[in-house]
């Protein structure tokens, strides 16, 4: 009898167990706001900030082919820091926020250069924010820029800012910056920190180039060549175009792709009390365009435009180099790193004081291109 009653309380309690989980609706997705991007503003003459949040809409149209396809809506609020705007926002809205699809964060110059280590802290111990989350610098507000992808022609999708950083990978003309890489370079001496600037032209947001940070405040951003230089050196470039004087026909440009053919080779060693950097690049190289009158063909006219080839790759590495040295003082290609390889302690490699030293390198760049003929191209 005892045993009967015990399975009949068992039963019972189970019932409200198992209930509570069928009806608890806390986590259906219907009950959040899914936000794609945040932007981070300054208010000028106020210690406050502008905080917006753009939120994927889901779409009711039928007939759009994608799943992705959703409209967004904006949100801004001003609050003393990011915790209690987010807060101000789970208040003010009719759904919680939910940060797990977020896809980027953009920050204002004028804010970046006051320093963003405590909002990156803030969202990196957010557990709803992805590792692989982007970081973007924009020349206009954040505001601006979240507006400008909702209002362009594209159906709106959170892979539109997976698209302004990932070109990276195929144009050289940026790079691609995750919140994780970026707190730790925020916090560390070397390397500095880079994030993706980004401007809008035409009404459309594009990544032009490379934002560099002392710390955690923006410095000043670096154009798209600066950003093929630094992704050379870097090993981080996949494919990218270049366009070169044509060596045959003064006034005319070759458009050629370029890839590497293996790691670029960095070597560091102090010559009277200063660094001597040497680095040594290899890639492979496809011609896009050409003039219609010349025969590429020839093996020497394709030596002698590799030379032309190297001599470019070789002149926006080098004008790179020393303004990142001479200019901002700034170790973002972590060259410390290399130059610490050379001695056996902490303590033989803090005596050099790389920091003051550093500005005052000298480099050396070398640049073997071969490139490849696929029989398509032909004079006749």
């Amino acid at each position: 009898m005892i045993k009967k009653i015990s399975i009949i309380i068992i039963l019972f309690l189970s019932l409200f167990i198992f209930s509570g989980c069928s009806t608890d609706t806390n986590n259906n997705i219907e009950n959040y706001y899914y936000v794609v991007a945040i932007g981070i503003d300054k208010i000028d003459g106020s210690d406050n900030i502008s905080l917006s949040v753009q939120i994927a809409m889901t779409s009711t149209d039928s007939s759009s082919d994608s799943s992705q396809s959703t409209e967004s809506q904006i949100y801004t609020t001003e609050a003393l820091n990011l915790t209690s705007g987010i807060s101000i926002f789970d208040n003010y809205l009719s759904k919680k926020l939910n940060f797990s699809h977020c896809s980027a964060i953009i920050f204002s110059e004028d804010i970046a250069k006051d320093g963003v280590n405590s909002y990156i802290t803030t969202l990196a111990n957010n557990s709803e924010i992805r590792p692989t989350c982007k970081i973007i610098i924009s020349n206009t507000t954040a505001v601006e820029a979240l507006e400008c992808i909702s209002n362009s022609d594209e159906a709106f999708s959170s892979k539109l800012y997976e698209f302004i950083v990932d070109s990276a990978d195929y144009t050289g003309y940026s790079i691609n910056p995750q919140i994780v890489n970026f707190l730790y370079d925020i916090n560390s001496e070397f390397p500095c920190a880079v994030a993706t600037y980004a401007m809008i032209s035409d009404d459309i947001l594009q990544n032009v180039g490379i934002a560099i940070f002392d710390g955690d405040k923006f410095v000043d951003n670096l154009d798209v060549l600066d950003s093929i230089a630094y992704s050379i050196i870097t090993n981080n470039i996949n494919i990218c175009t270049i366009t070169i004087s044509d060596p045959f026909f003064p006034n005319e440009y070759i458009d050629l792709s370029i890839s590497p053919k293996k790691d670029t080779d960095i070597k560091i060693e102090l010559v009277n009390g200063y660094p001597y950097i040497q680095i040594d690049a290899y890639f492979e190289c496809s011609i896009n365009s050409m003039n219609d009158y010349f025969n590429y063909e020839s093996t020497e006219n394709i030596e002698i435009l590799e030379n032309a080839v190297n001599e470019y790759i070789e002149d926006i590495t080098l004008n790179f180099l020393y303004k990142i040295s001479q200019e901002y003082n700034l170790d973002i290609c972590n060259f410390k790193n290399y130059a610490s390889s050379n001695y056996l302690t902490i303590d033989e490699y803090n005596k050099i004081n790389w920091k003051s030293i550093y500005k005052y390198s000298t480099f050396k760049v070398n640049a073997e291109s071969s490139i490849e003929y696929s029989g398509l191209l032909s004079s006749e």
